[in-house]
């Protein structure tokens, strides 16, 4: 995304419906190129790249917080970038030293930085070397074994070597820290007030907290790949990455056929083993775990529908404090960029989200699974933090977060129902998957009526059929439950595929005393 839209994102759809925050990607000068992942691949700490100026970035932030919404940078204190082909092998003598040029104009070499700020110019000698060869990294970690030697990375036996061979910068140096340090001084001082760390485990924890570790940040989070913590990491730098408690909810809501295991989503209370929910960040699904086509146990918005239930569920589960959502953009490649950008493209503009008649460019909310072929390859914006559902269960989350879970019904039909507390239902059923039949068929339409799930007696509205959060005094909704004084629903029902949640703060207008056994 822009930071344009972002901004307007925040005002008028993240703000009014509850966001609390919302991550950009890494917000430095990086290398040319359509593709996603140049952005992770700084040139210098210059603040203009493919999503604006420094002066956009500065009134996104300002504008997302007036809005009630913080903003979380990326950041990245591990690596510069590899140069490009001209800058690759060692210069002769009297040769450019930095003949690559960045996004805003900045030139860089084979670890080297000539900076867009005169403090953030670094010489090979800043980053980790060979002794007597500053252009040979010390040693190299990528796929597919992602060690150093070691059986584990969490004793930082790579944090000296160059991650895919992205010059890694030597923290033991000041100067290296004084530039971290001043970059995110920059950062604070425009009021962002909470950090995602890229590679975390790749840098030294003792290093990194001397320059990270000066501002008073609301909130920080690791990229944490679901190793085991030694809990060196947490108490220094800042809470983890949770990426194992999507697999868990994939698997039992996409991939799982035996419909009997379904009430062992009702078990979930971790994802990484190890990492306590106080200290966890769950998310739906990352920038780089793409699939080029729809795979079922990989959330994916390809998946269509499958996937939208599966972030029902991760916004309706009450067990988890931190989760995130995704709003990104559909491809046919996974080394795509936003549309706007095509592969082969050195500079690019990506495409605006708003239109001029104020609507948006997101593809629509899925109504099967997977999307279909076209539409899943098409090479447009996906949102789907804005499809149908999401924004009324941000709401429940808040309402119903943290409270004791209760199994109303699991019959093993691939039905499953639980209770939040006294005041706060879900109910959901499994769907079916077109490209990936589980073998059961069609579940059809599951009426509640008759179930006792002894909320307050009151016409419900189903937050989670909602485009926008409930607004208290609202008289109708598209999907209701009536649930009578007897704690009784009279009425209501969970569409195939998807999932239902209502709670006592989102009753409508207009309640009538419901008489045990009325209709």
């Amino acid at each position: 995304w822009n930071y344009v839209d972002i901004a307007r994102e925040c005002q008028e759809y993240l703000g009014p419906n509850g966001f609390d925050a919302v991550q950009v990607s890494p917000v430095v000068e990086h290398k040319r190129g359509a593709a996603w992942w140049v952005k992770y691949q700084p040139i210098s700490f210059g603040l203009n790249t493919r999503s604006g100026t420094a002066e956009d970035f500065q009134r996104m932030v300002a504008d997302c917080r007036a809005a009630g919404v913080q903003v979380i940078v990326d950041v990245i204190l591990n690596h510069m970038a590899t140069p490009c082909e001209a800058g690759a092998g060692r210069p002769s003598d009297g040769e450019d030293v930095a003949p690559c040029v960045g996004w805003n104009g900045s030139t860089y070499g084979n670890r080297r930085m000539t900076g867009a700020r005169g403090w953030d110019a670094a010489p090979p000698a800043r980053f980790r070397h060979q002794p007597g060869d500053e252009l040979a990294g010390l040693c190299g970690v990528g796929k597919p074994t992602f060690l150093c030697g070691s059986p584990v990375t969490t004793d930082c036996s790579c944090c000296k070597c160059d991650l895919f061979g992205l010059p890694d910068w030597d923290t033991d140096q000041q100067e290296v820290l004084d530039i971290h340090y001043r970059h995110l001084e920059e950062l604070n001082d425009m009021g962002v007030t909470m950090l995602r760390v890229d590679a975390a485990l790749y840098e030294d924890v003792g290093q990194t907290t001397r320059s990270l570790n000066r501002f008073p940040w609301d909130f920080v989070y690791m990229e944490w790949w679901g190793e085991y913590p030694v809990g060196i990491h947490d108490k220094y730098i800042g809470d983890y990455r949770d990426v194992s408690l999507t697999w868990k909810v994939t698997n039992q809501l996409a991939v799982e056929k035996d419909l009997t295991k379904l009430p062992n989503l009702l078990d979930l209370s971790y994802g990484v083993f190890g990492i306590d929910d106080a200290k966890a960040v769950y998310p739906i699904t990352w920038h780089d775990r793409r699939t080029d086509k729809p795979v079922q146990s990989m959330p994916t918005y390809k998946n269509g529908l499958e996937f939208h239930q599966q972030q029902k569920f991760f916004l309706a589960w009450p067990k988890t404090t931190r989760v995130m959502l995704w709003g990104g953009f559909g491809f046919d490649s996974t080394q795509q960029g936003p549309p706007g950008c095509e592969l082969g493209q050195e500079l690019c503009t990506p495409e605006p989200i708003f239109k001029e008649d104020s609507t948006t460019a997101c593809m629509p909310t899925p109504t099967r699974s997977p999307l279909p072929a076209e539409e899943a390859q098409k090479h447009q914006w996906i949102c789907e933090h804005r499809w149908t559902g999401v924004a009324g269960l941000v709401g429940f989350r808040k309402a119903c977060r943290g409270l004791p879970v209760t199994k109303v019904e699991s019959s093993g039909q691939g039905r499953l129902a639980f209770k939040a507390g006294d005041e706060c239902f879900v109910a959901l059923v499994r769907g079916t998957n077109d490209r990936f039949p589980q073998g059961y068929g069609n579940l059809g339409e599951w009426s509640l009526a008759g179930l006792a799930v002894n909320l307050p007696a009151g016409r419900y509205c189903d937050v989670a059929a909602l485009p926008a959060r409930f607004v208290e005094g609202a008289a109708t909704c598209p999907r209701e439950v009536v649930v009578g004084e007897d704690g009784v629903i009279r009425s209501g029902s969970v569409l195939e595929g998807d999932l239902l949640a209502i709670h006592a703060g989102a009753r409508l207008a207009g309640n009538r005393r419901l008489r045990a056994g009325a209709r």
